[in-house]
């Protein structure tokens, strides 16, 4: 079975990471029992340097009194029963007899002893005490190193199983983590393919976080979604919106120019002409000027609309209006209908000399236009006068030598001449006094 294929739960590692430790502290615990021992030992050699003298006394004595050769075979035995690295005895009679062990190292603790009764001097030098030589005459404390060093191997063992069964992958999860984004797509993200040797508690962690950000990435979609429908409608109502301020912007402006204007024939109205009348009349009294009204009346206009409708009436009248809008197109002429069939040019800068000759005009571009009456009276048109449409015109002009009161008079004596005309046989301009 591969390593790949064994499934570990993180508290079977946990407990196989609890045994590695409670062996890596024997393993410190052994290294230190190891280290009071050799202190130990050292203590004791040092003591048995001090009591060699008291028990090689009496031989070393006796051997001087023999050949060269049985000392120097006292001193090797005393030299192998006790470990050391040198021993020489110095006789009585001055003879230094030596013996080595020949190992080499570090020389450990010595020693110099005088020889009772004149005897001569002994000096030993004991061997460096090192694990290495209590490895050599030690066999328990050989086997418990092996199984030390055994134990410290297999602690390094299940370190690296543990890392590479856990803590890589807890590591490899946490990476993941941080680089963690909603807006990332989910098939990026490596915890959704997990290892097959991944123990089962990290794998459900994983297909956690795979479903958190399946989830997130699903929901932000969905906003987006609905963000852009969101703006797709702000953009179509602010379409619509803009739709309706243009509209009622055309709306002010039709009501605006209503406000000025006569619906039937776009001439000014009557409220807009005396708004004009009263501004040009104030400043022809501050400056002595000269400003004309002419006040028009359509001639028999009743019996036109009874003999050919109402529309055909309103049509002249639109025709009527064309025509003066035509013959007015200064910047300070107005034109406008006060009501019915009666309509008034506002001519500032005109006597009344001036204003007779343009109503003339007019009064020609109308017969010119040759628009059949139909409808006259017979008294009318027994020969009098052609059956055309025609107009009876009131002027009235303020000029040095006849002003006005007011703009209000002016327009009243303009009047009075029209109605003077309208008395005298219509289709005629009739000058106020």
């Amino acid at each position: 079975m591969t390593p790949k294929a064994i499934r570990i739960s993180v508290g079977a590692r946990t407990l196989l990471a609890l045994f590695v430790l409670g062996l890596l502290l024997s393993a410190v615990s052994a290294g230190w029992d190891l280290q009071q021992d050799v202190k130990r030992r050292s203590q004791q050699l040092v003591q048995d340097l001090d009591a060699i003298p008291l028990i090689y006394a009496s031989p070393l004595l006796h051997s001087q009194g023999q050949s060269q050769e049985a000392m120097q075979s006292l001193l090797t035995t005393i030299l192998r029963q006790h470990e050391l690295r040198s021993i020489e005895l110095l006789t009585r009679s001055g003879e230094q007899i030596r013996a080595e062990s020949g190992e080499v190292g570090e020389p450990g603790p010595s020693a110099e002893f005088a020889l009772s009764g004149g005897g001569g001097a002994l000096k030993v030098q004991a061997q460096r005490l090192t694990l290495m030589q209590m490895l050599q005459h030690d066999a328990l404390l050989r086997s418990a190193l092996g199984h030390l060093l055994f134990v410290v191997l297999l602690g390094l063992l299940a370190a690296v199983l543990l890392d590479r069964w856990l803590l890589r992958q807890l590591r490899r999860l946490s990476d993941e983590a941080h680089r963690f984004e909603a807006t990332m797509p989910p098939q990026s993200l490596s915890w959704l393919e997990p290892e097959d040797h991944g123990p089962q508690e990290v794998l459900e962690l994983e297909r956690a976080f795979a479903h958190v950000h399946s989830t997130l990435g699903g929901e932000l979609q969905r906003e987006q979604t609905r963000g852009r429908q969101l703006r797709d409608e702000m953009v179509r109502q602010h379409q619509r919106l803009a739709e309706v301020e243009r509209s009622l912007e055309a709306k002010r402006r039709e009501l605006a120019a209503l406000e000025r204007h006569d619906a039937l024939t776009g001439a000014c109205n009557r409220r807009e002409f005396e708004v004009a009348l009263r501004r040009e009349f104030k400043r022809v009294q501050r400056d002595q000027g000269r400003l004309a009204i002419a006040v028009l009346d359509v001639d028999h206009l009743r019996l036109y609309n009874e003999r050919h409708g109402r529309a055909a009436g309103d049509a002249l009248l639109k025709r009527l209006a064309d025509l003066l809008a035509e013959q007015f197109q200064r910047d300070t002429d107005v034109v406008a209908r006060l009501g019915g069939e009666e309509f008034v040019v506002l001519m500032p800068g005109l006597d009344i000399r001036l204003a007779q000759e343009r109503m003339e005009t007019v009064r020609d571009a109308l017969r010119a236009l040759a628009l059949s009456h139909g409808a006259l009276p017979d008294s009318n048109a027994a020969g009098l006068h052609q059956d055309w449409v025609t107009v009876s015109i009131g002027v009235a002009a303020y000029q040095p030598g006849r002003p006005y009161l007011s703009s209000q008079s002016m327009l009243q004596a303009a009047d009075e001449a029209l109605y003077l005309a309208k008395h005298t046989g219509r289709d005629r301009i009739c000058l106020a006094s």
